[in-house]
């Protein structure tokens, strides 16, 4: 009797430890967005989360807190640095100050159609993440948008654009002086202090891709939407290397093919995202501007210079910015695979 009781606490005691065992190992990613927690890329995200999960038998848990409650992109950077988060998801400006090169496609009026994106970014985004390893962050693709123009005045032409007070994020310096080259009026705000800023008349214009503007509610407080793509945006998620080397070789390896195979799912959609959100800003009422012909050519012109001279002087890598340039006349000449001018905006 006395064996069998000893056998039993015996065995209580091993499995007792297995669970602490196995919940020590366990490890939580705490990630931060701006993305409202009802937006398909939260959804999309949690999807991840979970089979993450499953894929690790619950060794690694990530946790996403979206619509802003962890503050701004700043705040979330900051709390990443203290180790309150271990991850969050960003835009090029967010990095722009220590790694310039990042923000090479978001520069104004450079690229003019999806295809020729494309056709730069299966040539340097492979170099563009890599640069993340210097700041000690792990990124799992990058997915982008070509933002265009959300006004309360029809903007057809330069001049109607002329003196309007224009939304650009903060810290974002390069497009706060290519704006004032232009003779527009830069208001640099935080992301959440947009719709309050349409709201009050604080801003005349903000240029973001149209399916987060249908997401951030910005279309609510505008009338017009001009196709006229201003810059590509990109976002990514990014995870401090100091959380993801808590993580084993095999547990990296599937959160990496994870969250890897969504950003390029997100990513593919891209396109057809921006459209079907343009079409439902005009099915609410949002008027669609073309703008006149050879507008878009003759701000590509005069911030041609801009975005070199803005190189030369160190904001991002002149040899890179060569390279992209090469790339796009390569395309525009005919060495692009879809044709030239393919899939505009």
């Amino acid at each position: 009797m006395k064996m069998r009781l000893l056998k039993s606490s015996l065995i209580g005691l091993l499995f007792g430890c297995l669970i602490i065992a196995s919940t020590a190992s366990a490890v939580d990613i705490k990630i931060a967005t701006l993305a409202p927690n009802q937006s398909q890329w939260i959804q999309d995200m949690r999807a991840a989360g979970k089979e993450i999960e499953s894929r690790t038998e619950g060794r690694v848990k990530l946790r996403f807190y979206g619509g802003g409650t962890q503050g701004t992109e700043d705040k979330v950077l900051q709390k990443i640095k203290i180790g309150q988060l271990h991850g969050g998801t960003f835009s090029a400006t967010d990095f722009m100050k220590d790694y310039g090169a990042i923000n090479i496609y978001g520069l104004p009026f450079v690229f003019e159609s999806w295809n020729e994106m494309r056709y730069v970014r299966q040539r340097m985004d492979a170099k563009l993440q890599s640069g993340f390893a210097d700041l000690n962050f792990v990124t799992f693709g990058i997915a982008g948008s070509f933002s265009m123009v959300l006004s309360n005045e029809p903007i057809q032409n330069y001049e109607d654009m002329k003196g309007k007070k224009v939304w650009l994020p903060q810290g974002d310096f390069v497009s706060y002086e290519a704006m004032r080259r232009l003779q527009l009026s830069p208001v640099a705000l935080p992301i959440t202090d947009v719709l309050t800023g349409l709201q009050t008349g604080l801003l005349d214009i903000v240029a973001i891709p149209p399916e987060v503007a249908v997401a951030l509610q910005w279309h609510t407080r505008v009338k017009y939407v001009t196709n006229m793509p201003v810059v590509f945006g990109i976002s990514f998620l990014a995870i401090s290397k100091r959380a993801f080397d808590r993580l084993s070789a095999d547990d990296q390896t599937v959160v990496k093919d994870v969250l890897s195979g969504v950003y390029a799912s997100i990513d593919a959609n891209s396109a057809a995202e921006s459209d079907n959100a343009m079409r439902a800003l005009e099915t609410i009422g949002i008027t669609h501007v073309e703008p006149e012909e050879g507008q878009f050519a003759e701000l590509q012109q005069t911030m041609s210079q801009f975005n070199r001279e803005m190189a030369i002087d160190g904001a991002y890598p002149l040899d890179i910015y060569e390279e992209m340039i090469g790339y796009i006349a390569e395309y525009r000449t005919g060495g692009g695979e879809a044709g030239s001018g393919a899939n505009r905006p």
